[in-house]
């Protein structure tokens, strides 16, 4: 079931005032936070035209309508923190499996049990019955997606999903190819699985070859690729896709690629933002290390609070925001930490209750974040 803000509050008040305590109190803390806060902002239009569904159009880039934080917090549902403001937007106790912001600023969330939801005119609005483990939102009527049993790829064209691709007509290697991840942008979608990378432009699915290193020594040869031959994590960046392998992670330009800095740990690539700000956890589960594609040099943070990070988003201006257990920490381009949110005991039931925030999404600047990046 979905709610307006007002519906929920509504709710809140019937169940009695334990819950909203908890929110009053973390309100409160957040008023602390946003104190020393200035905020930046960026508005303007666009619009999208339906494709069809093998078919990615190309899609006109905007800057998001308003800045906010939104949270997917484990058995309590997704709040929004704007400006010194922290509301409910939707109650629910479903697992989340993704939580994405389209290109004109309205949320999305996939739910195990509920559907795809997406927010519009301040209503959470059910999309569909089936959940996905993965979206790559274009527009609103162009949605791609990756089914939950990770074996095929479904596409929303406003209307209707789809399947449009099954995992076996990716052929490969394997006989039992998983389809692992999914990202667009305006003139492509990519498609990670255990066969490889694939893209699809103008209604064509390619197989792209994995990097190849230079051979160490060098006689001009170039080693073969890695195993394994699929990108173990990627995202889209303001010059393209970015698809790390074990080898190392490069920028893809159609079917060739150029390696880009990203540091020769087991750091796992996260989240790609402004000023083609690279972001992801290191091997540690606790430390965030943070490179820019054209640098030569990588920052970590200091190990965060909580047993390990669920999740990290990059705002407009270049700040990182951490999610990792029932804190939310805001670090700059350079690791420090600017400000530390703990919520135990601010959300949901009281302290008794256990706070672990599953998903972090950014939409512009955030909830006003402070000074440059």
């Amino acid at each position: 079931m979905t709610y307006t803000a007002g519906e929920m509050r509504a709710r809140e008040n019937r169940s009695g005032p334990s819950a909203l305590k908890g929110l009053f109190g973390l309100a409160v803390v957040i008023v602390v936070l946003t104190q020393t806060l200035s905020s930046s902002a960026g508005r303007s239009k666009h619009r999208h035209a339906a494709p069809e569904p093998d078919e990615p159009q190309p899609m006109e880039t905007s800057e998001v309508r308003h800045n906010a934080v939104f949270l997917f917090v484990k058995g309590i549902g997704i709040l929004r923190l704007e400006g010194d403001a922290l509301s409910p937007v939707m109650e629910t106790q479903a697992p989340v499996r993704d939580l994405q912001l389209d290109s004109e600023g309205a949320l999305w969330a996939s739910l195990g049990g509920v559907g795809v939801v997406r927010q519009v005119e301040g209503k959470m609005v059910n999309l569909g019955q089936e959940s996905f483990a993965k979206l790559a939102i274009r527009s609103p009527t162009d949605v791609w997606a990756i089914n939950d049993g990770h074996g095929s790829v479904v596409h929303y064209d406003g209307d209707r999903w789809k399947t449009v691709r099954t995992r076996n007509s990716l052929t490969g290697a394997f006989e039992d190819n998983r389809l692992l991840d999914i990202v667009a942008n305006g003139r492509s979608v990519w498609l990670s699985s255990w066969n490889g990378l694939w893209r699809v432009t103008g209604g064509r699915w390619t197989h792209l070859e994995p990097p190849v290193m230079p051979a160490a020594g060098d006689d001009g040869e170039a080693d073969a690729p890695l195993p394994p031959a699929y990108p173990l994590s990627m995202r889209v960046s303001q010059q393209g896709l970015v698809a790390c392998y074990l080898s190392g992670c490069f920028v893809a330009n159609g079917s060739t690629w150029r390696a880009c800095h990203w540091p020769a740990t087991k750091a796992r690539l996260h989240s790609a933002g402004a000023a083609n700000l690279l972001a992801g956890i290191d091997a540690d589960g606790r430390t965030i290390v943070i490179a820019r594609l054209e640098g030569t040099d990588a920052s970590k943070s200091e190990p965060l609070p909580a047993t390990g990070i669920n999740d990290l988003a990059i705002d407009a201006t270049g700040r990182v925001w951490v999610a990792s257990g029932a804190v939310l920490t805001v670090l700059d381009a350079s690791g420090h930490t600017i400000k530390r949110l703990d919520m135990t005991g601010k959300v949901g039931a009281g302290a008794s209750q256990p706070v672990d925030i599953e998903r972090v999404v950014i939409a512009g600047a955030g909830a006003n974040p402070i000074g440059k990046p």
